[in-house]
């Protein structure tokens, strides 16, 4: 929706709405408003509250009853019975209300009567002046005696009246009373319903409640004379109670500050008839009898049924005799009384706001809020549960725990205003607060209004601090008793305290509980309250938590566990407000401080830690802080005196019994097993405690004094060797390294031969020599220990070769062959292989003993077994060497198995095939280049060459053969591709026979990008061909370039795009397309150079060709251009960059048109292209600024029609255009200076879209450029025009600022019309004439004009006209003082409001209301007095008759005027725009000429006419003059129009005909114009609708007919040619329409209707009189707008007017010679 500004709108409303005032039914408003209160008892409670404003002590309630209609009053009975017969059968028939409080005065009487008027008395609860207004729920005229006045109430319809009278002497009491006779008992009243009395035991109940805070001693309840109920209320002296000093005492809001406490004891008695205890209690029902027996008698139901069922003679006797029926008056008779005591804690609040403040509580209240504020608090007193709060006596004294129900809040605290309200406090607690202010009717508290609800949360606040201050009254209390009572009982009556004050929702503000238990808590100074402890009443800060009972701490004082118990949300509130905390590391830190543990405290300690610390309770770092400062007193021996201190803050290890044996030698740091058992693996680690671990343990083991035991002591050794197999494969490998590192140095390792390092120690097993040194054995032993410690299981190599080589010595004596051979070591190792040491293996890896064969090797050589293959005769062929085995070789023998680990090959890798491949290639051996790549693809899976691939894929020595050279021409497997595409990037491509084994061979299917990119820029593509390819290529690989911006961005930038243009072949002009030669001959396309992509253009189009590079090819090689950044068409910033490097080829190349779209194009998208600071600088800099120079031509007029045109329409003027820069060009923003300086400037085109474009360049306007010096003549003597003018001007100003502000922005207007008033003087001067200079061309020239404005030094501005001044000139004028920017517009806009008439302008929608409304009220005061003038000349008339001389006087004249000609504002009333103006203007009476009645009946008010009742010549003349001279005005009116006003309509659907539509205006907003057609000597517009496209030459034929008819007509009636324009909209019913003076002919219909007919003379005929109606009907336009009878006139006045020139012309028409 739009912005709507309701500020203007309301001061509009104000200045100019109608006063009515707002009017009450005072009946409907009490019925439905003041009488409605939704609680029980609310006319009491307003009448009490009045007593107690009053500070009245006693008020009696006396309920007056009419007897019953059916039942009849019981005779000779008690007083119980008959006040029983009356509660219940009686109906209420009055309610007298009294008081002994001070009586009215008489600002109380006038209140009374005054709705809404309140009680200015801020000590007063009443407060909005409607509570006694309640009594209307009941009564309809109360009755009121005060002192010695009366006041009674009645209605007069629906309007409440009172009456006051005094009171008669013989009146014997001064009380208050209020007198209400019921609505209902009424027996004369429709509404006759008479009401029984209310239930009396609640009523009590509500009477005890509102004694409770009230000032009253007394209330009496009265039924008729019976006083069935009496409360009265004792209060004890006020005792100071002391604010702790932890406590702040002034408010969050500052508004209020606690100055005193004080506590009072209260009794309130009570005493009632017995009888109103029972009388109102329904008796029970037969039904209710059978249903109670049903459910007492359980299941069996046949006892009960059975009742019914036997005679009452045949039921069982009872043991007892059966009880006699009690007298009913035994039990009605007598009183009973009840008491309850009280305990009322009062707080004093001084308050403290603002005035401002204090004046929104007065204006909500009508009372200024108090200096000082009371709040009372009423807790419930700790009971045991069997003892009752109220006690009484009497048969019927247990009603006193239901009259007293509410006193106390047992079970919820309420808020009350002088009364309980439905608002409960949350706490278990009554708040009296009278200072709060509540809702209108007094129930709930307003916490809404913006002043009041601050005023009463600041009074909740003081509530929520005087019930902390009662808390610690209560608390202090309890801590006097400590010590005197047991814990149990403080205990239950500490619980007691804490539910009083734990906060619950209160209702129904949820809002005003949570304000006052917020200041409960938000009070003290420091998080911190009273509260009972195991050390009694202390802060809470002190105080902790309930925890166990530990042994190893000191005195802590904590909450008890049963009052935690009793009180869990006040105790959570207190958690989680902060106000107390659990129990703390600082706490047990101190406790353990403060001496040594013993042993079983040491054990007890660990334990509790130990748990918490599991359970979360306590984290790490607060136990180590506890373990640091704990130290314990262990292995103490009382009688040797001995122990030692263990500190547990160096404690760091425990014992893992199930590792390290409890009673072997622990580290220091280690805590003994004694005080840990028990305790899980995860609390000891908790504590950061770890297992000692082995590695530790061996290091403690390995040190001295220990070590010396472990060394020699073989037991000992046994033991820990023993412990550290069993965990050996429990140890992580790096620990299994720290172990060896530490046993093998020492002689820790028991053998037979004695104690020896493990490395010295041997196996059993190992028997090749009887004097080794094996090990024992020992429990839990294990080999792989025993072998990590580097015990042996083999012998070493060396010695084995030694004892080989001394055999063989010892043989090769006895016999030539020798005893080992290679085949012997192999199997020997073979079955020692799993034994042989690590170090043996390796250096048998590089012992060279094997045989081995192959074409190089030599006799007698050995070698490695890494140095050959196993058997193999493919291997042989690839010329490799295999090792020599007098056996077959398989690999899962022992022998097989061996040799491998030894480094046999069992077959070649690919990187060895891949050797041999380069070697046969270099060889040029195709045969063994084909054995090794049969090799290599035949075994590719069997000998998992997959796992080498990326090795192989790597190789940069040349392998493998490509497609564009055969063998031996090898490339790398990374320097060849499989795409075939890739070829045309000059890349190599793998021989098709070994693309299937692509993968296999590691070559890629395309290269990489990047060197694909790389090659496209250094070498561009040679051809079309190449170009296609190549880019096609590319394309393909777009998903990897969108993964490379870089790359796209060099592509880019490269100049890789060929562009083709045409080659001329011919010798004599060869060369590329030269437009500035003539070329002709043979032709075809060359490359004429490169381009980047991002230079480049894909479009269609082609708009700029020849200046912008287009290229075009196939669908994959554009999307590749498009991808680096060509373009289908250029962006407005390519457009702008390009301009600006040549715009005169732009201008050349697409022409002048052309050049100013793309100028529009750039203007539109100015405000991004100024963004670009670089391109900004370039295109300013540029001469590319279109503009142009109208220029004479030396030609005289020699056309005798061209004599009739206008002065604006030149033939004789070409205009030249020319590109310039900024200071070159100048923007029209004035036509006079454009028209006078033609020849000497270049003007930008006159749209507004390109002056602001060209304004951005610093293109100034023609207005900065010439300077004017106004002249202004002598002042004339008569200012009768001036004075006119400017009374038109202050008028008609505030209309146009008004729809200016409506449609622009109040911002703009820089004066108004009020300060025009006072700064505008307006004079009348001879002539005006200006001089205009064109500084910069030092040309200069002058003209005369009718108006201009002058800053006058002391008067202000002064407006000068000539006598014959021009309204739009002085419009002009006057819109530079009126708005801050003028536009071009607002001079026109301004001159309509000067010239259009007032009821015009309304039918605009323009607001003239105030100006109609004087101008009507003067014409009455006019009307008045020329109705006094006809009486007085009918009067004189008469008399003349009656003396037979009215044939023979003559008609007095009325002197003429003035013979200067007054000044008449267009539009103005009086003026000829309103009315039918006679020639000589005299002012005369109505007479019953022919041309003024039916100028009346045409609408014309205002029609001068003759004085007297005949109609003579000379008046009908001078009407037709008037006629005429408006009809030749209606013919100068026709104006020509312009194509911007068109363009600034906004285009709608034509209208209809029934609707007028044939010559709407409206059809203006659908057209555009299409061309200009010259027709003699001129240029004619032709426009179209929105839906017409047809070309020229299709309507070139109806044009030739058309226009000549037209422009006839126009000759004929002589108006101006440019006024005159044809549009065409087959679609339209508008026949031709009339725009502000601008006529406008469709030529769909001549076309339709007279076109073809137009070939006879008949049609032309035909055609001729239709147009010329049309012409007419237009022209009439021009003085009446509107169809109706005044527009009919004008068109038949005009038709006969140029009937005769229209019948001259036909002759000529038809034979073709009118134009």
């Amino acid at each position: 929706m739009a912005s709507i500004d309701f500020a203007r709108l309301r001061n509009q409303t104000m200045a100019d709405g109608l006063d009515s005032e707002v009017t009450v039914n005072t009946r409907a408003l009490i019925d439905k408003v003041l009488a409605r209160y939704s609680s029980e008892h609310t006319t009491l409670r307003e009448l009490i509250q009045n007593a107690a404003d009053a500070k009245a002590d006693q008020v009696i309630i006396k309920f007056e009853t009419d007897p019953s209609l059916t039942v009849p009053t019981p005779q000779g009975v008690n007083d119980p019975i008959l006040l029983k017969h009356i509660i219940q059968n009686h109906t209420l028939k009055r309610l007298v209300v009294s008081n002994n409080g001070q009586a009215f005065t008489a600002a109380d009487w006038s209140r009374l009567k005054s709705i809404a008027d309140g009680n200015p008395d801020e000590t007063k609860i009443g407060a909005f002046g409607v509570g006694f207004y309640s009594v209307f729920s009941d009564c309809d005229e109360p009755f009121v005696i005060s002192g010695d006045r009366t006041m009674a109430f009645y209605w007069k319809g629906n309007t409440l009246s009172t009456k006051m009278a005094p009171v008669p002497d013989d009146h014997d009491t001064r009380d208050t009373i209020f007198m209400l006779d019921y609505r209902q008992a009424n027996p004369a009243s429709a509404s006759y319903n008479p009401s029984k009395l209310p239930n009396l035991p609640t009523l009590c109940q509500f009477l005890a409640t509102s004694l409770t805070f009230v000032g009253l001693e007394t209330i009496e309840l009265h039924v008729d004379d019976y006083v069935v109920a009496s409360f009265s209320k004792k209060i004890s002296p006020p005792e100071s109670v002391r604010v702790p000093q932890d406590l702040k005492t002034e408010t969050e809001g500052g508004l209020m500050r606690v100055t005193d406490v004080t506590r009072q004891h209260s009794q309130i008695d009570a005493a009632w008839m017995n009888v109103i205890a029972t009388a109102q209690i329904r008796p029970k029902k037969a039904v209710d009898i059978v249903q109670q027996e049903v459910r007492s008698a359980g299941t069996s139901l046949r006892s009960f049924f059975s009742k019914f069922s036997a005679p009452p003679q045949a039921s069982p006797k009872s043991g007892k005799p059966a009880p006699e029926k009690m007298n009913p008056s035994e039990n009605l008779a007598g009183d009973s009384k009840g008491t309850i005591l009280l305990q009322v804690c009062t707080v004093v609040a001084a308050t403290k706001v603002s005035k401002n403040f204090a004046a929104e509580i007065e204006r909500a209240t009508k009372k200024s809020p108090p200096k000082t504020t009371k709040i009372a608090l009423l807790t419930s007193p700790y009971q045991d549960s069997s003892a009752d709060l109220a006690t009484g006596s009497g048969n019927s004294a247990a009603l006193a725990s239901k009259i007293f129900a509410e006193v106390l809040p047992t079970t919820s605290g309420r808020i009350f205003i002088g009364f309980p309200t439905a608002q409960t406090t949350g706490y278990l607690a009554h708040i009296s607060a009278p200072s709060l202010i509540p809702t209108v009717e007094r129930e709930n508290v307003d916490m809404n209004a913006r002043y009041i609800s601050t005023w009463n949360i600041e009074l909740l606040r003081v509530a929520g601090l005087a019930c902390r201050i009662t808390y610690a009254s209560e608390l202090a209390a309890l801590q006097a008793q400590f010590g005197k009572e047991t814990m149990d009982s403080l205990v239950s009556k500490t619980a007691y305290v804490f539910q009083q004050y734990n906060a619950k929702s209160s209702h129904p503000s949820t809002a005003l509980g949570d304000k006052i238990d917020e200041a409960f808590w938000n009070c003290s100074k420091e998080r911190s309250i009273d509260i009972l402890s195991t050390k009694g009443v202390m802060p809470s800060k002190r105080v902790r938590m309930p925890a166990e009972t530990l042994s190893f701490l000191g005195e802590v004082p904590m909450v008890p566990q049963e009052l935690a118990n009793g009180a869990v949300d006040f105790m959570l509130n207190l958690h989680n407000r902060g106000f107390i905390t659990e129990l703390t590391m600082r706490d047990i830190r101190q406790g353990l401080e403060s001496r040594a543990l013993n042993e079983d405290e040491l054990c007890e300690f660990l334990k509790w830690c130990g748990s918490k610390l599991e359970s979360g309770e306590i984290d790490v770092p607060g136990s180590r802080s506890l373990l640091e400062n704990t130290v314990a007193n262990v292995d103490v021996v009382p009688e040797k005196n001995s122990g030692r201190i263990l500190a547990l803050g160096d404690i760091g290890t425990y014992v893992n019994p199930a590792r390290i044996g409890p009673h072997l030698p622990l580290p220091s740091d280690t805590i003994p097993f004694s005080f840990t058992r028990g305790m899980s693996i995860k609390q000891l680690q908790l504590f950061g405690w770890v297992e000692l671990s082995m590695v530790r343990w061996l290091r403690h083991m390995t040190t001295k004094p220990q070590l010396d035991d472990f060394a020699n002591d073989e037991t000992l050794a046994l033991s820990v060797l023993t412990l550290t197999s069993k965990c050996w494969d429990q140890l992580d490998a790096s620990s299994r390294e720290v172990v060896i590192k530490i046993l093998t140095p020492y002689t820790i390792m028991p053998t037979k031969m004695g104690m020896r390092r493990p490395a010295e120690a041997y196996f059993p097993t190992v028997k090749l020599f009887d004097d080794l040194p094996t090990v024992k054995p020992f429990a839990g032993s294990k080999e792989k220990f025993l072998l990590a410690l580097g015990v042996r299981k083999t012998i070493d190599l060396p010695m084995v070769f030694d004892r080989m080589r001394s055999r063989d010595a010892q043989q090769s004596e006895k016999s030539e062959k020798p005893s080992w051979n290679h085949v012997d070591l192999i199997r020997y190792f073979a079955s020692v292989m799993s034994e042989i040491p690590k170090k043996d293996l390796d250096r048998l890896r590089e012992t060279s003993f094997l045989p081995g064969e192959g074409a190089t090797v030599e006799p007698g050589q050995l070698f490695k077994a890494s140095e050959l293959y196993a058997p193999d005769q493919a291997v042989v062929a690839l010329g490799l060497t295999q090792i020599k085995l007098p056996f077959e070789f398989k690999p899962n023998t022992r022998e097989g198995t061996l040799l491998l680990g030894l480094g046999l090959q069992q077959w070649p890798d690919s990187i060895t095939i891949a050797s041999i491949l380069h070697r046969a290639g270099q060889a040029k051996d195709l045969q063994l280049y084909t054995r090794a790549m049969e090799y290599l693809l035949l075994n590719y899976y069997k000998n998992n060459y997959a796992l080498e691939a990326s090795k192989f894929a790597a190789l940069t020595f040349p392998i493998l053969p490509t497609s564009q050279a055969p063998f031996p021409a090898l490339v790398g497997p990374s320097q060849c591709y499989t795409n075939e595409k890739a070829a045309c990037l000059g890349f190599p491509i793998l021989a098709s026979d070994l693309r299937i084994h692509a993968e296999k061979l590691g070559v890629q299917r395309d290269p990489s990008i990047g060197p694909c990119v790389q090659y496209l820029i250094k070498t561009p593509p040679k051809t079309k061909t190449d170009a296609e390819n190549q880019f096609a290529y590319l394309a393909s690989r777009a998903s990897e370039l969108d993964q490379h911006k870089g790359l796209i961005q060099n592509l880019a930038a490269a100049n890789i795009v060929p562009v083709y243009r045409r080659y001329y072949l011919d010798p004599t002009c060869s060369g590329f397309e030269d437009r500035t030669k003539h070329q002709t001959g043979k032709t075809e396309m060359r490359i004429h150079h490169y381009d980047p992509p991002e230079h480049v253009f894909v479009g269609r189009d082609q708009e700029y060709r020849g200046i912008l590079d287009y290229v075009q090819y196939g669908g994959e090689a554009t999307t590749f251009l498009l991808k680096v950044g060509a373009k289908h068409e250029p962006s407005t910033h390519d457009l702008a960059s390009l301009l600006s490097k040549n715009p005169a080829r732009f201008l050349n190349t697409i022409g002048q048109d052309k050049y100013l779209d793309l100028l529009r194009k750039l203007a539109e998208h100015a405000a991004n292209l100024w963004k670009d600071k670089e391109l900004v600088k370039t295109i300013v800099a540029s001469r590319l600024l279109l503009g142009y120079r109208d220029i004479k031509d030396d030609v005289n007029k020699v056309d005798a029609g061209d004599e009739e045109m206008d002065d604006l329409d030149e033939d004789n003027v070409h205009r030249e255009w020319s590109l310039n820069k900024a200071n070159e060009i100048v923007i029209i923003d004035n036509v006079n200076y454009m028209t006078r300086f033609r020849d000497f400037i270049i003007a930008a085109p006159q749209e507004e879209l390109l002056e602001e474009f060209y304004a951005r360049f610093g293109v100034q306007k023609v207005s900065e450029l010439v300077k004017t010096d106004q002249r202004i003549g002598t002042v004339a003597r008569d200012q009768t025009p001036a004075q006119d003018l400017r009374r038109d001007i202050l008028e008609r100003v505030r209309l146009f600022l008004h729809e200016y502000e409506r449609d622009a922005s109040s911002k703009a207007i820089r004066h108004d019309a009020k300060w025009l008033g006072s700064n505008l003087a307006v004079q009348c001067v001879s002539d005006i004439s200006i001089r205009y200079s064109l500084a910069e061309r030092n040309v200069a020239t002058s003209s005369r004009k009718s108006a201009v404005i002058i800053k006058v030094r002391g008067t202000g501005y002064v407006l000068s006209i000539t006598p014959k001044y021009d309204l739009y000139e002085v419009s002009s004028e006057l819109v530079r003082l009126l708005v801050s920017r003028p536009k071009r517009n607002d001079a026109i806009a301004l001159e309509r409001i000067l010239t259009e008439p007032l009821r015009r302008l309304q039918q605009k929608g323009i607001n003239v209301e105030r100006i109609l409304r004087r101008k009507e009220h003067e014409a009455r005061i006019a009307k008045q007095a020329e109705q006094e003038r006809e009486e007085e000349e009918q009067q004189r008339m008469v008399e003349h008759a009656k003396s037979g001389l009215a044939k023979s006087v003559e008609r007095e004249n009325v002197p003429p005027e003035t013979p200067e000609k007054k000044h008449h504002m267009p539009g103005a009333f009086g003026s000829p725009d309103t009315s039918m103006e006679v020639a000589n203007h005299d002012r005369q009476s109505e007479d019953k000429g022919l041309i003024n009645n039916w100028a009346k009946k045409l609408g014309f008010k205002n029609v001068p006419a003759p004085s007297s009742g005949r109609t003579d010549g000379p008046q009908i003349s001078r009407d037709i003059q008037a006629t005429k001279a408006n009809i030749q005005n209606a013919i100068k009116e026709c104006r020509p129009t312009g194509m911007s006003n068109i363009n600034s309509k906004h285009h709608q659907d034509p209208t209809e005909l029934d609707g007028g539509g044939y010559c709407k205006a409206e059809q203006w907003e659908n057209l555009h114009k299409a061309f200009s057609v010259p027709f003699s000597g001129r240029h004619v517009d032709i426009y179209y609708g929105l839906d017409e496209s047809a070309p020229l030459t299709d309507l070139q034929s109806h044009l030739q007919r058309f226009l000549p008819l037209i422009f006839g007509l126009t000759s004929i009636f002589s108006v101006n040619p440019a006024a005159v324009n044809i549009f065409l909209d087959k679609k339209s019913n508008t026949v031709a329409f009339n725009m502000n003076g601008s006529l406008f002919f469709n030529l769909a219909w001549f076309i339709t209707l007279h076109s073809e007919g137009c070939q006879t003379k008949e049609g032309k005929l035909r055609a001729l009189d239709s147009w010329f109606c049309t012409y007419c009907h237009e022209l009439a336009h021009n003085l009446v707008a509107d169809h109706n009878a005044r527009h009919s006139w004008y068109q038949q006045q005009i038709i006969i007017e140029y009937s005769q020139q229209y019948r001259a012309a036909l002759e000529e028409f038809t034979q073709g010679l009118l134009i």
